[in-house]
């Protein structure tokens, strides 16, 4: 074979090569590229992470924000107030919304900023605990003690005063109300005497009893309305221009709701995993779990509504909303609320099975060295 013949054979393997290269190369182009997700901020108000909100917390865990897209960052930013002012400014993307902290911006006349699109903790979950050995009986015994919320800031206060101005009681006269903190140190605020009386709500109670703290419950005067739900909101220009974002984290909280109650235990792990400094110090992983376990079953009943014609994950009524505006004696200058909420969303969000959810659940299994 002469050398001009062997050139010309090198060049055309290069050439055949190049093309190979190039084919294998736009095969690869061709190909989808896994997509980014879209990450956004969502705030609460508590000060600290809490399993009060394991519905909105696991599914980043468990997958379920991923299936739709998007990966969150929690924030927890102490009062409801401070809350609003954040996701009204743009610092945050979603938030939890409270109509206490909502419904006296509308009555001054001023545009509610967000709009609540799913109620992720529907009402009462609030009461009232003694210590057993405790010589109050009723609300009527209240006069004269001094009594504790976890804060001055949240939802608690504000409604403990209401109902005990319902019940005839001035809660700036008759009564003093201090701010005891949240979670466990209100019920050793209660244990120690500092206070005769604390009135907190489910998850906080879940706490001090998984302490091992007793408590003994109060009855709640029949004339308590069905009040305190808390609400997914976001600015009504976000639900407008990225109405996916907000089915996405609907859906993925309501995947959530189905998996706590099916597995309680593999929810309480999970939240583990998210934030292990929640975990009881020197402590086996089955006690991490039943600290954690107890306040995320104590919220699980108020996944569903009070209201036996709610069906579905997440909607929401204008009568509750009325009972809110009501409670806050804000009638005379609230007389529309359809401009608080939208159950727009509610069926595609509740656009998923179940039974699904539920196996899945079932089949988790937690690590056990």
């Amino acid at each position: 074979m002469t050398r001009s013949i062997r050139k010309l054979l090198a060049r055309a393997l290069l050439a055949g090569a190049a093309i190979g290269l190039a084919m294998v190369s736009g095969a690869a182009a061709q190909e989808p590229r896994p997509q980014a997700l879209q990450k956004l901020k969502l705030g609460f108000g508590t000060k600290i992470v809490s399993p009060m909100i394991a519905n909105i917390l696991i599914p980043e865990y468990l997958g379920y924000y991923k299936q739709e897209g998007l990966t969150l960052e929690f924030f927890p930013l102490g009062p409801n107030t401070v809350v609003m002012e954040q996701i009204a400014s743009k610092r945050i993307d979603f938030a939890t919304g409270v109509p206490t902290v909502q419904l006296p911006v509308v009555a001054k006349g001023e545009p509610l900023p967000t709009m609540n699109f799913y109620e992720f903790t529907y009402p009462f979950k609030y009461g009232l605990a003694t210590s057993p050995e405790s010589k109050i009986q009723a609300f009527s015994d209240l006069k004269g003690k001094t009594l504790g919320v976890s804060s001055l800031g949240l939802t608690d206060y504000p409604i403990f005063k209401l109902i005990l101005k319902r019940n005839g009681i001035d809660p700036d006269k008759d009564v003093s109300i201090i701010a005891v903190g949240e979670g466990v140190v209100g019920g050793q605020a209660l244990k120690r005497g500092a206070i005769e009386a604390l009135f907190s709500y489910d998850t906080q109670f879940g706490a001090v009893e998984a302490v091992g703290i007793p408590l003994r419950y109060l009855p709640l005067p029949k004339n308590v309305p069905h009040i305190g739900g808390f609400y997914l909101t976001t600015r009504r220009e976000t639900l407008k221009e990225h109405r996916n974002w907000a089915v996405g984290i609907g859906r993925a909280v309501a995947k959530a709701q189905v998996f706590i109650r099916e597995n309680p235990d593999a929810a309480a792990y999970a939240y583990l995993q998210m934030f292990p400094e929640s975990a009881p110090k020197a402590s086996t992983l089955d006690q991490q779990i039943a600290a954690i376990k107890n306040p995320i079953v104590k919220r699980q009943a108020f996944f569903s509504s009070y209201d036996p014609g709610v069906k579905k994950w997440g909607e929401m009524t204008a009568a509750e909303f009325k009972e809110e505006v009501e409670f806050l004696e804000l009638a005379d200058k609230i007389k529309d609320v359809s401009g608080l909420f939208t159950n727009e969303l509610i069926d595609e969000i509740n656009a998923f099975d179940p039974e699904k959810i539920k196996a899945e659940a079932r089949s988790f299994k937690i690590p056990r060295s």
